[in-house]
């Protein structure tokens, strides 16, 4: 099953179609309702743009087919034995998170996986070609989250793994990018401002990713305007440890995005001290007045607030997103 890699001129990962739209023909039950220009309606078009300008680096392909013949089979073998399967008797409140999400977001349920890790708080999934979709969780994890923190986080994962972002996160650490504060450095016979190129354009990216995987999280929440305080209490646990060092003061954002909210695209300037971790959630938050959420949320209603559209949600979300770069 898991082979060793074939001779470059019979090497069966060439034929593999690597296209968006193969892999959300594999992945994604009812993709025709949500798809619009190749991708997933309610991802942020950035992450997409950037994503396809990693897979133009001349040392995507190699790290590409490592992951898929080496790291990926590898990484499997270990999770299998040293985890346990959730379901409806054992973990059932992961097994209940992954069936709502993957309803909602209209994806074949994925095998949800739990380590029993009690000090632990992680979850991440892994979706590939020749790999059925999963997600793990560790058990210090679920102990600590309500039943909606977890559903969220599901989400979020769910997202990952019907955007495609599965492969690109676990190639990350091949160009030095082990978190969003710092790029470690990276030992290469490669031209080193190449590595350095495509290890800020990951890194980018990755913030980029934590956009749209939000946006799935917030489609799977039961209500979606609970969003920004389910945020803030996973920071306040120390669940999202790529901002452990950026303060959330959720009554003073809550306060920034009353305003920032009727403020035109135009005229948006957020206060140089905005951390990444707010501006993450501030974008979080203009996808609750977006259309698209209703579109796959039916059962919601929208009395009382003014929709908008998927070019005025981005076009709001690069200006937060973008002032970050600006501040830093």
């Amino acid at each position: 099953m898991f082979g060793t890699l074939a001779s470059a001129d019979n090497n069966p990962l060439l034929d593999i179609d690597t296209s968006f739209a193969a892999y959300l023909k594999a992945r994604t039950r009812s993709y025709k309702d949500h798809i619009v220009g190749g991708t997933m309606d309610y991802a942020f078009d950035a992450d997409f743009s950037i994503k396809q300008k990693i897979t133009t680096f001349s040392s995507w392909s190699k790290v590409y087919k490592t992951l898929i013949s080496k790291e990926i089979p590898n990484k499997i073998k270990r999770i299998f034995q040293s985890t346990d399967i959730a379901g409806s008797l054992k973990h059932s409140e992961i097994y209940d998170a992954v069936k709502v999400c993957a309803e909602r977001l209209q994806i074949s349920v994925p095998t949800a996986y739990v380590r029993n890790a009690p000090n632990k708080y992680e979850i991440y999934s892994i979706a590939a070609d020749g790999t059925d979709p999963f997600i793990v969780v560790t058990s210090g994890l679920a102990d600590v989250c309500t039943k909606e923190e977890l559903r969220f986080l599901v989400g979020c994962e769910c997202g990952h793994i019907q955007n495609n972002h599965c492969i690109f996160n676990m190639a990350a650490p091949y160009f030095g990018v082990n978190n969003l504060e710092e790029l470690d450095d990276y030992t290469t016979s490669e031209n080193d401002s190449s590595v350095r190129q495509i290890a800020g354009t990951i890194t980018e990216w990755i913030k980029l990713s934590d956009i749209t995987s939000d946006r799935a999280g917030i489609i799977c929440l039961s209500k979606p305007q609970d969003y920004p305080s389910i945020v803030a209490s996973l920071h306040s646990k120390g669940i999202f440890v790529t901002y452990k060092k950026d303060a959330l003061e959720l009554p003073d954002l809550m306060e920034l995005y009353d305003v920032l909210h009727i403020t035109p695209a135009r005229n948006i300037v957020l206060p140089p001290d905005c951390t990444s971790i707010e501006k993450r959630v501030l974008a979080g938050l203009e996808f609750l007045s977006c259309e698209i959420l209703y579109n796959w949320r039916t059962d919601l209603s929208r009395a009382d607030i003014h929709t908008v559209n998927k070019q005025a949600l981005e076009v709001r979300c690069e200006i937060i997103l973008d002032a970050a770069k600006e501040g830093a």
